[in-house]
């Protein structure tokens, strides 16, 4: 029971963490959208790709914990 506990707490976090991953990854779209230099645009560019890995990275551990909550 421990263990579903930990694994339903571990879920809920990971969701919290793609909710804000969410917010800043819109907010840096709308950064580089905005940003006038070359130079700022390819800084905003590096921040942007890091935060799209890092949601993509808790999506995959979000699947494969609701796979392993529901016993597959």
């Amino acid at each position: 029971m421990a263990g579903n506990n930990d694994a339903q707490r571990e879920l809920s976090e990971i969701t919290g963490a793609l909710d804000v991953l969410f917010t800043l990854r819109e907010e840096f779209a709308t950064w580089l959208e905005e940003a006038q230099s070359e130079e700022r645009k390819e800084e905003l560019d590096n921040v942007f790709r890091h935060v799209i890995a890092m949601e993509e990275e808790f999506q995959r551990r979000r699947e494969a914990l609701t796979k392993r909550l529901a016993g597959g």
